[in-house]
């Protein structure tokens, strides 16, 4: 009877063990989904490519040097394949003239018919915005580096195939934007409660030009809800002044490029609202101007015009089964063409994520494709999490 007691003991104990190493299993990504920097090329993926998703791990996750990131190619066929990389909170993707930047921790990379690999010296943790300025033929990444001896430093990565460079903003940014030629950005002093707008160039070199301080009492109440944009005549900034826990006003603040006059006009007033909820997806890719108008898409699904001339204001239209909820799973939009891009996602579908693009001057939903394999490496392996930041759509 004891012998037969030790072997249910025994057999009981493998039990719990199985049950154990089945439960804390680490979950992967199936291999075919994973992508080397050498297949990049040889599959002329962006020959595919309908979209890319940039997802990492958040920077409190890296401590243990072991952050991951993921450029998602999703493909014409609706299928992804994945590039690992390092860890970049906040990390963002860049498209210039047939080529393709994804920046992590340690590296930019610029992918094309050709990959080329530039290893940064120093590591960045928390990313602020990439992009491509054609009139120089050249890329940036700009990154809230953290404080300093002597202040704050933003650094910036610039370059293009023939190597990168990296030099310093001595600012924290809360905002930025770019167009052909110079990149906008809205500085924060954080001891004076300031806002300052100001224009990085690269003529010979990165250069900081003062442009104007943006009139308020002070930033203490103030949220910047969109990049900064800009046309011919103005500098436009999306900022909501949060009145109490219920209740906030979203404004556009306009500058004149040549008088430096500022004006503000309301967008839209919550009230007895989660405020959480009216976050947008992704506050780098939450607005933009086309055909003499300025959208704004909020975290509640919907899309706001304001015009340019006659500064009416207006509900343009909302997404379909837009949810009210604060809770988020990877959602981002992405303006492009005339067309709003929105990363969803539906726990009713098989695959959970889809694709959206509606017109902007029709306010309708025109094209929907599931994506099939990004829940996969979502849920990715070594017990880290992944979050989306970054949607680019090619077309």
């Amino acid at each position: 009877m004891k012998k037969k007691r030790v072997i249910l003991l025994v057999a009981s104990l493998l039990l719990v063990l199985i049950l154990i190493l089945t439960l804390t299993k680490e979950k992967s990504i199936p291999a075919s989904s994973l992508l080397s920097l050498n297949e990049v090329s040889e599959k002329k993926l962006l020959e595919n490519t309908k979209a890319i998703i940039y997802l990492s791990t958040t920077a409190d996750q890296d401590i243990d040097g072991k952050g991951v990131s993921y450029g998602v190619f999703v493909q014409e066929d609706h299928s992804v394949q994945a590039l690992p990389m390092k860890g970049l909170e906040l990390g963002s993707v860049a498209v210039g003239k047939d080529q393709l930047l994804l920046e992590d921790k340690n590296n930019v990379t610029l992918i094309s018919d050709k990959t080329k690999n530039f290893k940064m010296d120093a590591p960045q943790y928390t990313g602020e915005r990439t992009g491509y300025l054609p009139e120089h033929d050249l890329f940036f990444s700009i990154y809230n580096s953290g404080f300093v001896e002597d202040g704050y430093s933003s650094d910036v990565r610039y370059g293009n195939s023939n190597g990168f460079q990296v030099e310093s903003i001595p600012y924290y940014i809360a905002a930025s934007g770019a167009n052909d030629r110079t990149v906008d950005i809205l500085t924060q002093d954080l001891e004076k409660n300031e806002f300052h707008l100001k224009e990085v160039t690269f003529d010979k070199g990165l250069n900081v030009k003062d442009v104007a301080a943006i009139q308020s009492e002070s930033t203490e109440n103030l949220q910047v809800l969109a990049p900064v944009l800009s046309d011919e005549n103005y500098y436009y900034l999306i900022i909501s002044e949060i009145i109490n826990d219920t209740s906030e006003a979203v404004s556009i603040y306009r500058v004149n490029k040549n008088t430096f006059k500022q004006d503000t006009f309301e967008v839209i007033n919550y009230k007895d609202t989660d405020l959480t909820a009216t976050i947008p997806y992704n506050y780098k890719n939450s607005a933009a101007i086309h055909n003499g108008k300025l959208y704004y898409a909020n975290g509640l699904g919907d899309i706001y015009s304001f015009h340019l001339d006659t500064m009416a204001v207006e509900k343009a239209f909302s997404l379909e089964k837009a949810s009210d909820s604060s809770v988020r799973h990877n959602e981002e939009t992405y303006f492009k063409d005339g067309n709003l891009y929105v990363l969803r996602h539906s726990p009713d579908k098989k695959e959970h994520y889809y694709l959206e693009t509606y017109s902007l001057e029709k306010g309708i939903l025109t094209e929907s494709i599931d994506i099939n394999g990004l829940d996969a490496i979502l849920e990715q392996s070594k017990n880290k999490n992944v979050y989306s930041y970054d949607l680019k759509v090619f077309e």
